[in-house]
């Protein structure tokens, strides 16, 4: 399946495989996530010519993140959905929800993904998404693979089809790289048939600025479906490659003004050959 680069301002989403979609702020290497510095990120607004999105972002008592919004048009099209994010006493991702407006009309009430941590290794597992729609079934499921350091290098995705779990196969492979500073540098992702033989690939290198990311996580990132958000700086340029040639490159620019804490207060993103620019506002207290 074909890979698509979609701008969210401090981050990219990266969309891949069944175009697993998830949302994130700032943890250590344990697993638990939350945002300790002052000034919590609670708004963006993204404005893309006639279109306009806003992200607003909720935080529990910790400073974790408990829930995000969206609302406002992507392409013309009208775009409503919240994450609701759930933890444990420990502060541990259990599971997560997203509820749209679209699922809503088509009577769900929402998709819900299944978060495994393993306490006594202190890492993230996996993660399982049951999709059972009229008309459509799928378990997704995602493991991963560390480093000696404890760095995620690599999520297996599977599928199975009948939504019963006895025809997993592996449909896709990311391999993450990381700069010295702890950035991610680079995605090499592979889509694989239920024979094993690889259908797709593509590359997607990252550059960082030298600038705090009011949007980090550590591996936590990883479960809610955001490699992009383990960095700790923000993502000023990408470049993207696949499989099908140069006609599908991409190549995304971004430009910051900082605050005085060295957060991103507004960013100019530009993607070629879309030709399309995205101007956003950030918004903390």
């Amino acid at each position: 399946m074909k890979i698509f680069l979609v701008i969210l301002s401090t981050g990219s989403l990266f969309l891949f495989s069944c175009q697993k979609e998830r949302d994130f702020a700032n943890r250590n290497n344990g697993g638990n996530g939350g945002n300790s510095a002052a000034g919590l990120l609670v708004k963006m607004v993204q404005k893309t010519g006639s279109d306009s999105i806003v992200t607003t972002y909720g935080y529990d008592a910790n400073k974790k993140i408990i829930n995000l919004k969206r609302i406002g048009t992507d392409q013309g099209s009208p775009v409503n959905a919240e994450y609701r994010f759930y933890r444990n006493s420990s502060g541990i991702l259990t599971y997560y929800s997203i509820v749209d407006a679209d699922l809503v009309a088509a009577g769900i009430d929402s998709l819900v993904t299944i978060v495994h941590y393993n306490s006594s290794a202190s890492r993230y597992t996996s993660y399982v998404l049951n999709v059972n729609i009229p008309g459509f079934i799928l378990l997704d499921s995602s493991v991963f693979v560390y480093d000696g350091s404890g760095k995620i290098i690599e999520e297996d995705a599977y599928q199975s089809p009948s939504g019963l779990g006895n025809d997993y196969y592996l449909t896709g492979r990311i391999n993450y790289t990381y700069s010295a500073g702890g950035n991610l540098s680079q995605l090499d992702i592979h889509d694989l048939d239920q024979s094993g033989t690889e259908t797709f690939s593509a590359t997607t290198k990252v550059d960082c600025d030298a600038k705090t990311n009011p949007l980090h996580f550590d591996n936590e990132a990883f479960p809610m479906g955001h490699p992009e958000w383990i960095s700790p700086n923000n993502i000023a340029g990408e470049q993207l490659s696949d499989s099908n040639g140069p006609a599908d490159d991409q190549a995304v620019t971004m430009s910051y003004s900082y605050n005085s804490d060295n957060k991103p207060e507004t960013n100019v993103t530009t993607v070629v050959p879309d030709n399309t620019t995205t101007n956003t506002s950030f918004y903390y207290q």
